[in-house]
């Protein structure tokens, strides 16, 4: 075969259509080119190939002499050789590989002869082949690998690549897994204590038991030691205004479509490196979905500004979803109406009694804050309460306290610290008391939360299947309040409504409802 023939051929398998003279004037391969070559042909030919190639002066396969004869045929000696090393290369590797067959099907038999001979046992959990979850995380359910979504999900989790046509969920399917998650005691109870022990302000309360209401039982005992006598005589003096704390009733009523968090799932599962045992699709609905939703509106809508508003009048058959804030009393409707009513035994702050944050200046701002913590009764001085406020409140109060006192100045910092100077007392701001004006303290103990009786209630106890839907129906008790009113020290200024603050903030307000004062002066 002539040179030029040959050349031929490897312009073809190169994808060229001419050679290349270098910048010598001699024609050349590329690097890239030439490991093509070889990779296709084999070293020995790519490097006798290269070194004729450069030898010619006109590379043309129509030539009729071939000055380089004796290249041609090392050329093809080089081809011949290749091929036959690649033929026993290929077969050696089919060799072995009928050679491990052949000791893997002996080591099966000597598994299913030895298993024939001993008593049976209940299989264990095993991880799919080639999916690592994260360590220390515990598989929470069984899962159905039969179910297009998880085999899709195991796909991913190996490649990254979500298909074009990725299998969703059936919803009939889920149901199902829904149920099973569900009647896992274990389950249920991890549910629970991420609803009453998730929420941002959970901290600042102390959980109790109650079925539908609370009330405290124990005194505010004054004093109990006296001069001896032999007779009796009782002394401590108890005063103290037990506040019913209402237990409401809540429900959850959410509808999910299988298909439309089926994507999303799935990038959860490759961010987080799990498996699909390890974090099921009911899993991810649950902590991913409803209970960000349940804990935002407890904080946000429910325990700080929340007013009970009764709609069995007018909601027949509980038709109407109702606003979260229409469930229950919060914190701050309970100061407001202990301080209309003046009833309940609540301490007000009424130094200033038409202080506004809002418009008060540095040193006014200090000057309330020191005058509040300064008022509080002397029995509750030394315990190290918070002073709850909002964050506009307590960042106005920080502001002030750095122009008041400038750079290296003061006893608690440049800026301020939370804690307010020369007291026990510190500025907390709960996410739920966003645009109050309101500023409390009591102690822990004395601010409660209450749950329901059982201390396990089915917060998801039922799941639906309705055309593309799988709707999850469940409840639960929540209350909050204060047990003794005598212990709790706030200032609430007249006209402040907490329940308007919150249409006033997700609605179309650019601003949040102002308070009414009795004077336009902040003090």
């Amino acid at each position: 075969m002539k040179f030029n023939m040959i050349s031929s051929v490897v312009l073809k398998t190169l994808g060229l259509s001419k050679f290349i003279k270098n910048e010598l004037g001699t024609y050349d391969l590329s690097a890239d080119h030439k490991k093509q070559l070889a990779g296709v042909f084999g070293e020995d030919f790519a490097a006798k190939f290269c070194e004729a190639l450069a030898k010619e002066k006109d590379v043309d396969a129509s030539a009729d002499t071939d000055t380089t004869a004796d290249t041609s045929v090392e050329l093809m000696n080089s081809l011949r050789n290749h091929h036959a090393s690649t033929v026993a290369s290929e077969l050696k590797t089919v060799t072995d590989q009928l050679n491990a067959a052949n000791a893997d099907k002996k080591a099966l038999q000597d598994v299913v002869a030895k298993l024939s001979d001993s008593a049976e046992t209940d299989p264990k959990a095993e991880m799919p082949t080639g999916i690592t979850g994260k360590e220390g995380v515990k598989s929470v359910m069984k899962v159905d690998y039969r179910n297009p979504v998880y085999a899709q999900a195991k796909d991913f989790l190996q490649t990254g690549i979500m298909p074009i046509n990725a299998a969703t969920i059936e919803v009939g399917t889920l149901k199902t897994e829904f149920g099973t998650f569900l009647s896992q005691n274990q389950n249920n109870l991890e549910i629970v204590k991420q609803l009453f022990n998730g929420f941002t302000s959970s901290d600042f309360f102390t959980s109790q038991p109650a079925t539908t209401e609370y009330r405290a039982i124990r005194a505010l005992v004054t004093s109990v030691v006296q001069q001896f006598s032999a007779k009796w005589n009782p002394g401590g003096k108890a005063k103290f205004t037990p506040i019913t704390i209402k237990n409401k009733r809540h429900k959850i009523n959410v509808a999910i479509v299988p298909a439309d968090v089926l994507d999303s799932y799935m990038f959860k599962l490759y961010d987080e490196g799990l498996a699909p045992d390890q974090m099921p699709i009911t899993t991810y609905i649950i902590n991913e979905l409803i209970m960000p939703a349940i804990l935002q509106d407890v904080e946000m809508r429910m325990i700080w500004k929340g007013k009970f508003v009764d709609h069995s009048g007018t909601n027949v058959d509980g038709a109407v979803a109702t606003p979260p804030e229409d469930s229950m009393d919060g914190i701050e409707t309970i100061l407001v109406g202990a301080k209309t009513t003046g009833n309940k035994g609540v301490h007000f702050f009424n130094k200033f009694p038409t202080f506004n944050y809002k418009t008060a200046t540095a040193q006014q701002m200090l000057d309330f804050v020191n005058g509040f913590v300064d008022w509080l009764s002397p029995f509750y001085k030394s315990q190290k309460m918070n002073l709850f406020c909002s964050d506009d409140f307590k960042r106005k109060y920080k502001r002030s306290y750095k122009a008041v006192w400038g750079v290296n100045g003061g006893v608690s910092g440049d800026f301020g610290d939370d804690r307010v100077d020369y007291s026990n007392q510190m500025l907390v701001s709960p996410d739920g008391m966003y645009n109050s004006p309101i500023i409390f303290s009591t102690p822990k103990v004395n601010m409660l939360k209450l749950r329901h009786k059982n201390e396990v209630p089915m917060i998801i106890n039922d799941v639906q299947k309705v055309n593309y839907e799988v709707r999850l129906f469940g409840e639960f008790w929540m209350g909050v309040g204060f047990a003794i009113g005598e212990a709790v020290f706030a200032f609430v200024p007249t006209g402040y409504d907490p329940k308007a603050q919150i249409d006033a903030t997700i609605g179309d307000h650019a601003d949040y409802q102002d308070y009414k004062t009795d004077d336009s002066a902040p003090i």
